[in-house]
């Protein structure tokens, strides 16, 4: 059995995403096996009052008391500070909870280690020389003062500091005087849009190196369970997808929804990426705000396009409004008013939502099961940012508990919030849709092929490729079709005294139907036994109007009512003209359009009445019979071919008519039929006669 270039084509396609879905499946199945087998982080019980043991290494969780004071001075880190008169707090309780108010920017912890405590500290640790870990909490930037000298700072906390997730900083505790104390000085920030509540020291811990050596890696470990195992994994997915629907626009060009589905899928990776990097603190918060403002926003605007294509919907004026509308609200986050960005963007993605879910409902109810299956899943992607963005807005006007407003789930290790809930399960509803869809188009369009293929065996065989040969006539055609098959038809038909039957017409519509409507209508002049012009066009009239008011007649003619232009004319061999005319484009003669009665199109009123005009043509005379596809020809730019410009190439051959028409550019099917009067019985001009004698 042999293939043809298409099924192969199709064949690897479906290979091809198979593949994309084993990768897939087994990208999953290591990243899971990966998450099980990462060590748990499992923080250090807390100590209410001074160091002591805790486990079974010797690491000592130093929650306090700590001296605390809002503010910043660089003096604070001087262990000669009297700090008595500063609150005094528990690090592992937060701060509004020790009756400190929420606090913005710079704040201090001071401690201060007794020789007596670190000589335990020592005989503990088997002398060894401990190693202080502090470890902030979320974007807030520490710098550890030891004895006044700056040991240690996170990446943001510079001369000019900078909010990235804070990572662990570890401070080896060397005493250079056995007799004297030991003051730890923690200075803290915070951005002025943030407002602290819990304090920024999440944790500081006393211990030998390789102890707090394994502490730290169970940070980083944790910090990739919690920050980034989850964007990534999701990021990947969707890079995959939008691999795939690249993969499905080139076997199917005519469907840009997948061109579509790949920039959604892309913004989303993007988001996901910098959701990882800015959790591994590879990305300070500034520039991660603006990557996720702006890939948010583009794939709101990105999924309503592809909705509109997926649903075959028009954009109308609102659509395209509010797409602008929100590309253009992440530029309002530079005019640094937090509470008119919270209120544009919440307000843009209810709007959001609500357009989404009405194309695809409205879709769905005009007829397209696919778009009723993808109403839940883009439901839930579309109130997937919706979701975190309101609770983020009810946190910041203290609606809600944080707690509530920032819910965090698990899968064994790995933590994840409600929108990589959403997206999930919009990632495998989308998948399961887009897949499904493009089997059934295929299949649709293999159908297709096969009645397209069908149809124009049908036409090959109604539209003559080779015009007869007569000593009274030379004719020659050109048929171009703009879809491979077409709704022009001609014919010319020898007749026993040896003039020639010449039809030339244009069936309303395009493509397929339009074929199977020209084809009937040649056979139906096929059947007739007259050969008079205006008698012709009146039987291709009952044939058309028959078949419109009696469905079943001709089943190629149920689907639509439709109408057909169309010329019937009967040359003799003296070059007597005889046509008759059905609401089409007059023939040329030696350049110049006949002047013809006006006839209605067949189809349009039952018992039409077609006249015939009479003209006597000369012999080397040459008619030329055209549809409307040269007329209409239009350019990029919109301008038609036009009248003029026909009349011009009119005294051409048929096949140079058609293509300067088609270059120029194509917009409908277009037939051309010359006809050169040859026949010596014809009549000759003045001119030629003069030659003669």
């Amino acid at each position: 059995m042999k293939m043809n270039g298409r099924a192969v084509k199709q064949l690897q396609l479906r290979l091809m995403i198979r593949s994309l879905a084993v990768l897939c499946s087994c990208v999953l199945f290591t990243l899971s096996c990966l998450a099980q087998a990462s060590p748990v982080a499992t923080p250090a019980p807390a100590q209410a009052t001074a160091p002591a043991l805790s486990g079974l290494h010797a690491v000592f969780q130093l929650d306090g008391p700590w001296r605390f004071s809002i503010g910043d001075d660089p003096g604070w880190a001087d262990p000669a500070f009297d700090d008595s008169i500063w609150l005094s707090v528990n690090a592992s309780q937060p701060l509004v909870d020790q009756g400190i108010s929420a606090y913005s920017g710079y704040a201090w912890y001071r401690l201060r280690l007794t020789p007596q405590q670190l000589d335990d500290f020592g005989r503990l640790t088997a002398g060894a020389a401990p190693v202080l870990l502090v470890k902030g909490n979320s974007i807030g930037q520490l710098a550890v003062y030891i004895n006044g000298i700056e040991a240690g700072h996170t990446q943001g906390m510079t001369d000019h500091p900078s909010m990235y997730q804070s990572l662990p900083v570890t401070v080896a505790l060397t005493r250079t005087d056995a007799t004297a104390p030991i003051v730890i000085a923690i200075r803290t920030w915070a951005g002025s849009d943030v407002t602290v509540r819990r304090g920024l020291l999440d944790r500081v811990e006393l211990g030998p190196p390789t102890d707090i050596a394994s502490r730290v890696q169970t940070v980083s470990v944790q910090r990739w369970n919690e920050s980034a195992a989850s964007a990534l994994l999701l990021a990947f997915l969707f890079f995959c997808v939008a691999g795939l629907g690249v993969a499905l626009y080139i076997g199917q060009r005519n469907h840009s929804e997948y061109v579509w589905l790949a920039i959604l899928c892309l913004s989303v990776a993007a988001e996901g990426a910098a959701d990882a990097a800015f959790g591994l603190a590879l990305m300070p918060l500034p520039v991660y705000q603006i990557v996720s403002i702006f890939a948010g926003h583009i794939f709101m605007a990105v999924t309503i396009e592809f909705v509109l294509r997926f649903s075959a919907g028009k954009p109308h004026r609102f659509v395209r409004i509010t797409q602008i509308c929100i590309l253009l609200v992440p530029f309002v986050h530079f005019i640094q008013i937090p509470q008119v960005y919270q209120a544009l963007s919440v307000t843009a993605e209810i709007v959001f939502c609500s357009l989404v879910c009405v194309l695809l409902f409205r879709a769905w109810r005009g007829g397209q099961g696919d778009a009723g299956v993808m109403l839940i899943p883009f439901f839930l992607a579309a109130t997937a940012n919706s979701i975190d963005t309101v609770l983020g807005y009810a946190l910041a006007q203290h609606w809600l508990p944080e707690r509530i407003a920032s819910p965090r789930f698990h899968l064994g290790p790995v933590y994840f919030g409600t929108g990589t809930i959403a997206y999930s399960v919009f990632l495998a509803s989308l998948l399961a849709v887009i897949l499904y869809r493009f089997i059934r188009v295929s299949q649709l369009e293999q159908r297709s092929n096969a009645e397209i293929a069908a149809a124009r065996s049908v036409q090959a065989l109604l539209i003559p490729t080779q015009l007869p040969s007569t000593r009274n006539f030379v004719l020659e055609s050109a048929y171009l079709p703009i879809n491979g098959v077409g709704g022009d038809f001609f014919q010319v038909l020898p007749l026993k005294d040896d003039s020639l039957l010449l039809v030339v017409g244009d069936v309303s519509g395009k493509g397929l139907q339009a074929a199977m409507n020209s084809s009937t209508l040649v056979g139906a002049l096929r059947n007739e036994l007259s050969h008079d012009p205006a008698t012709v066009l009146e039987h291709l009239n009952h044939v058309l109007i028959g078949a419109v008011s009696s469905p079943g007649a001709l089943p190629e003619l149920d689907s639509a009512p439709c109408f057909a232009t169309c010329l019937c004319a009967r040359i003799y061999p003296d070059g007597t003209l005889i046509i008759a005319n059905a609401g089409h484009l007059g023939p040329y003669r030696d350049g110049r359009e006949l002047d013809l009665l006006p006839g209605l199109p067949l189809g349009v009123i039952a018992d039409s009445q077609y006249e015939e005009t009479t003209y006597q043509l000369n012999h080397g005379d040459r008619l030329v019979f055209l549809s409307d596809g040269v007329v209409e020809a239009a350019n990029s730019e919109g301008e038609l071919f036009g009248f003029e410009r026909t009349q011009q190439v009119s005294n051409e051959s048929a096949r140079y008519i058609a293509q300067t028409a088609q270059r120029f550019g194509q917009t409908d099917d277009i037939t051309v039929v010359s006809i050169y009067i040859a026949a010596r019985t014809a009549r000759r001009d003045k001119n030629e006669l003069s030659q003669l004698r």
